[in-house]
């Protein structure tokens, strides 16, 4: 079993040593140890979440948005890093994420990301999430192969997300 509570710094350091593989290698592909990316994300996002396995209150992942250009550009930068852990809970998560999706839509009408292109799952799960994936481009201090991903409020259909979902 698991909950989605508000992200706290408490959460940040189990994260750390308990990150994934892949979530690790994008962190170092942006110059950044697993907590100083953590600190950052949570640090400068107006919204973050933890997903917390009961009754242990272990944290699987923790994801947020933070604004990219200001607060008022509309355009918002989502994050998101997790432990292996998190597979075991993946269908109820994926069940999640369009909730937290509209969150972050309704703060910030357009969402933009870059996902290594060595992240397989990161990619698929924002495909399954309706972003629109361009590049890749060479992105971050060590210009390593990004895909920029895009998905706006316009797209969501009476209150659901619309878009295709696929993996």
């Amino acid at each position: 079993m698991r909950i989605i509570v508000t992200a706290h710094t408490d959460h940040l350091f189990w994260l750390a040593n308990n990150m994934g593989e892949e979530d690790r290698a994008e962190c170092a592909a942006l110059g950044l140890g697993p907590l100083r990316a953590l600190e950052l994300g949570l640090d400068h996002s107006v919204a973050a979440w933890t997903a917390l396995k009961v009754p242990e209150h272990r944290p699987l992942c923790i994801f947020g948005v933070m604004p990219l250009g200001g607060v008022l550009s509309g355009v918002g930068a989502p994050w998101f890093l997790s432990t292996p852990e998190l597979r075991k809970y993946a269908i109820r998560f994926l069940k999640d994420c369009d909730d937290y999706l509209l969150r972050m839509l309704d703060i910030f009408p357009t969402l933009v990301e870059w996902i290594d292109v060595r992240h397989t799952r990161g990619v698929k799960w924002v495909r399954w999430l309706g972003f629109e994936l361009t590049g890749p481009v060479a992105w971050g201090p060590f210009q390593m192969p990004h895909y920029r991903a895009q998905r706006n409020r316009a797209s969501c259909v009476c209150g659901r997300l619309g878009g295709k979902k696929n993996g």
